[in-house]
């Protein structure tokens, strides 16, 4: 009897952040929520712990999704009144192996954008 499953490469065996790029994206927004989801208000004075927390729920994702890379992860907060925000970075790696996925979560209060890099080890 054939077998149904597709021969897809276990996440283990990916080489390139690039192949991981879809699973990161829908993971993001999860990872944010977890933090974030609840939260109604802005405050200065919680966003240190808000971007220490979204950092840490992201970069142990993307430690389950693949070990086999080295992570950078970036997280912004900032409070939504309409204020212009731009960001960008300039990175020097190998194309093959190494690749950056970003995400911009909100709600009514707050601008949350994430920033993961993943460097083949």
């Amino acid at each position: 009897v054939p077998s149904t499953e597709r021969a897809m490469p276990k996440n283990d065996d990916i080489t390139s952040f690039s192949k991981l790029k879809e699973e990161v994206n829908l993971a993001l927004p999860q990872c944010i929520e977890r933090v974030l989801g609840k939260v109604s208000e802005y405050h200065a004075k919680h966003v240190d712990e808000w971007s220490e927390s979204v950092g840490q729920e992201v970069l142990k994702k993307l430690q389950e999704i693949n070990d086999r890379f080295k992570y950078i992860v970036s997280t912004s907060i900032m409070e939504k009144k309409g204020a212009g925000f731009h960001t960008s970075s300039a990175v020097y790696w190998d194309t093959d192996t190494d690749g950056t996925v970003s995400y911009r979560w909100e709600n009514k209060a707050m601008i949350c954008i994430v920033h993961t890099y993943g460097i083949g080890i």
